[in-house]
């Protein structure tokens, strides 16, 4: 009896081996496959619709006020407001300065450049405000570096700054709605160590 129970087990597992695996092993695979194959192409799909979008009505802007149309249709309307918008506005140099600031503990200094964008009807009066006004803007430009703290200095867009030299700048200039936007197209950092 021995010995018919050990070829017994030992063929089951023959027979165990050399059978395909069963179709409830095979499934749930094949589904998280399908699912994968799926999510890529939706994602391909939808990466390329979002990002075929903008170019599309970039160049669409760009090539409406060049004139190639002919007539007017909507298009050259659209390219008539844009022509304006450009003109609209005026850009000022303020000030090149050098202003210190010891909020984190140690001195660094920063080279600057500090413009402002105005409208155009008010491009002369707002050069004339600035240039009676030059040392008082460089004063106020130099407390503001001097006393920010370096997180604001630190961000990527010195949305802080610029909020804060404005309001220097409106109340300086006794006018609020004078200037558009402070516009820092400089801004460098240096400290001894670096």
């Amino acid at each position: 009896m021995a010995s018919d129970k050990q070829p017994a087990p030992q063929a089951a597992k023959e027979t165990a081996e050399t059978q395909p695996k069963s179709p409830s092993r095979k499934k749930p695979l094949l589904i998280v496959a399908v699912l994968m194959v799926l999510e890529g192409v939706a994602v391909f799909f939808g990466t390329k619709m979002l990002a075929g979008s903008g170019p599309a009505t970039a160049d669409a802007a760009h090539t409406a006020p060049s004139g190639s149309h002919g007539g007017g249709g909507e298009h050259g309307g659209e390219g008539a407001k844009s022509a304006p918008i450009e003109s609209e506005f005026g850009e000022i140099a303020v000030s090149e300065c050098r202003p210190t600031n010891r909020e984190s503990g140690r001195m660094v200094t920063f080279r600057m450049r500090v413009s402002v964008l105005v409208k155009a009807p008010e491009l002369e009066r707002t050069k004339g405000l600035i240039e009676i006004n030059k040392a008082r803007i460089d004063d106020r430009i130099n407390f503001v570096i001097r006393s920010a703290d370096p997180e604001f200095l630190n961000e990527p867009t010195l949305a802080t700054i610029k909020r804060r030299l404005k309001a220097e700048f409106d109340r300086l200039l006794g006018d609020e709605h004078l200037i558009e936007e402070v516009l820092i197209p400089e801004m460098l950092a240096s400290a001894p160590g670096l």
